[in-house]
């Protein structure tokens, strides 16, 4: 029996004997996928050949072009075949499989009883679902899934929910709802600077918002394809130049009349005191277990490897140090294998940006990713905030990644319907949504932790697509990481990594009594760059050709966002307000307030800060 029927626009002509189905091939369909897949035309007698093949082992040209491809290639055989080629093809490859292939025909013909109109209703579904959110139920041949697998992917993410248009995945039943209380929602958890009598936003005025001077990371830009020798060079000179202005920072400190020899050589050896600069690195001392801080110097006087000497601290009262840090030592080095250490100079601020040109409060909303809970993709925190946000209506909302955190526990799992950047795009659009008609404009920070985004920091920003934002884009604005926001001459530094938090895991200190998170922000400062430590953090892809262009500020910032894992907090640091708002995930957000300046300076203490529940 011969039965033609039309499939996806293609015309199959199928052939039932013995209970089998076959497909009829043809020589120009056979000739067609050779050639697709960079064959030459095959000879008359070939194709013949390949033609009785396919009748003899049931299977369709497409399929056996691909088996042969596949065959031909490990074997080192020339992929346009020949007839003794195809003669052992079909003795190694065909033959040995006969039997699977007898089985996979039989359920692949029972799998292909489906008609036209089977066809047509299983498309109508599909459309139904992307263009109502809600399936049509009709009768379809389901493909059966084994006991485990079914009982394994219940808590997958398939079916139908209100959250984003189309439908994206279907929230987990029984998640405990972690948000506030009603009675906690809106309570100031940590309050800097005077009160605030109103956040809600009275002034109407326009603002400008952009980037700063300092350079920023462009969006096409080619990273991690630095080799070792230029990274070291990259580390080396990085290390030369600042080195050398720390130097400089300190003999202006000191009295006119103190002389302090200063080498490069740190392994220089003398019993007079003398200064040099090196980065900072650590190892661990197999015998006792104690961390040993070394300090290796910029430049390399035999061999590739530069000079390492170890620094002994014993006699220094107080000190702070972290691997990559770029320090100057005074010291005396009597016996060659030691550098005894008097004191350390590491105060390398950058100078202080010019002071904004304000005439009217600003009011700033700062929030942190992960936005949605660890448990699940509802994102609800957002929302929540959102909802804040377009009642206060401030004038600008910066939030900054991870919008779509690779460690989430459902993004592991791969069961959203749309693509990662698609559900990027959703989410966006749904904000600005939420702010149509207001006046605040939102700033998106890009992070290396973003699924759909560069796995490398810095970060290039986030690719908007305007089209499927809608009327309101032009409120939004996409920054890099790290970046330096420019709002009305008002610098804002921010970057999303958890350097906080790294350099807290890896400080080697003798200092007691002191505010631990002012001193870790305050090391972010007086070495200039947003991620200072070295080696980075294991996760952290660190292009360094990238780090020394974009990952230091030649201007230190009026304000400095450094989100973190870690408490949350808000600091004054060498006339910068230092901030952690935490991260929206725990329903903790930050709100500024700031204020024009008086006397024509910049002073931290004019912002009003709160650090709030959502």
């Amino acid at each position: 029996m011969c039965t033609i029927r039309r499939v996806g626009g293609k015309i199959l002509k199928n052939v039932v004997y013995g209970g089998l189905r076959y497909n009829m091939v043809s020589e120009e369909t056979l000739v067609s996928c050779f050639c697709s897949l960079g064959c030459d035309v095959p000879e008359k007698l070939v194709v013949d050949k390949c033609l009785q093949l396919c009748h003899d082992y049931g299977i369709d040209e497409e399929a056996f072009v691909e088996l042969w491809i596949a065959y031909s290639i490990p074997q080192s055989l020339n992929i346009n075949p020949s007839l003794d080629d195809l003669d052992k093809f079909e003795k190694e490859e065909l033959k040995n499989n006969k039997t699977d292939s007898d089985e996979m025909v039989r359920h692949a013909a029972s799998n292909m009883e489906i008609d036209v109109q089977s066809n047509e209703e299983i498309i109508n579904n599909v459309l139904d679902i992307y263009s109502t959110g809600q399936p049509v139920v009709s009768k379809q041949i389901k493909r059966a899934r084994s006991p485990t697998l079914e009982a394994g992917n219940d808590s997958k993410l398939r079916a139908v929910t209100q959250t984003f248009s189309p439908s994206t995945y279907t929230a987990k039943a029984n998640v405990p709802n972690r948000a506030p209380s009603i009675n906690a929602r809106g309570g100031v958890l940590l309050h800097f600077g005077r009160n605030v009598e109103a956040w809600k936003n009275q002034n109407e005025h326009d603002i400008s918002i952009g980037k700063a001077d300092n350079p920023h990371v462009p969006k096409d830009v080619t990273y991690m394809y630095e080799m070792l020798s230029k990274q070291g060079a990259t580390l080396s000179a990085s290390c030369e130049s600042f080195g050398g202005r720390l130097c400089h920072l300190w003999n202006e400190m000191e009295p006119a009349n103190s002389i302090v020899r200063c080498v490069r050589n740190v392994m220089c050896v003398s019993q007079v005191a003398f200064r040099t600069w090196g980065r900072i690195s650590t190892s661990i001392d197999e015998s006792g277990g104690r961390k040993i801080v070394l300090l290796e110097g910029c430049t390399s006087k035999l061999g590739n490897n530069a000079p390492v000497i170890r620094l002994d601290l014993g006699w220094t009262k107080h000190y702070s140090v972290f691997p990559g840090q770029i320090v100057v030592v005074e010291g005396t080095n009597t016996t060659g294998n030691a550098l005894l250490v008097k004191q350390l100079f590491v105060k390398g601020y950058a100078p202080l940006a010019e002071p904004p040109n304000l005439t009217e409060d600003l009011k700033v909303y700062v929030a942190a990713g992960p936005f949605t809970p660890a448990d699940n993709l509802n994102y609800q925190p957002l929302w929540d905030l959102m909802e804040r946000v377009k009642e206060d209506e401030p004038d600008v909302l910066i939030l900054i990644g991870p919008f779509i955190d690779y460690t989430h526990s459902e993004i592991k799992k791969c069961t959203m319907m749309d693509t990662f950047h698609d559900f990027f795009d959703k989410i966006l659009s749904r904000v600005m949504q939420c702010l149509q008609g207001k006046r605040t404009r939102v700033v998106v920070v890009s992070s290396n932790r973003d699924i759909h985004h560069d796995p490398v920091y810095p970060t290039p920003e986030f690719t908007i697509y305007t089209n499927k934002i809608g009327s309101n884009a032009t409120n939004l604005c996409s920054m890099p990481d790290p970046c330096i926001i420019n709002v009305d001459g008002l610098h804002i530094g921010v970057t999303s990594v958890d350097i906080v938090r790294h350099l807290g895991q890896q400080e080697v200190s003798n200092i007691s009594g002191m505010d631990r998170l002012g001193r870790l922000a305050d090391h972010v400062l007086s070495q200039s760059t947003f991620y200072p430590l070295y080696p980075p953090f294991a996760g952290l892809n660190l292009d360094t050709t990238l780090w020394k262009k974009y990952g230091f500020f030649e201007q230190q910032p009026h304000i400095m966002i450094l989100p973190s894992d870690i408490k949350y907090y808000c600091k004054a640091v060498n006339e910068c307000l230092v901030l952690n708002p935490e991260r929206l995930q725990k329903y903790v957000y930050a709100k500024l307030c700031v204020r024009p300046n008086t006397d024509g300076k910049w002073n931290p203490n004019n912002v009003s800060c709160e650090i709030a529940k959502v």
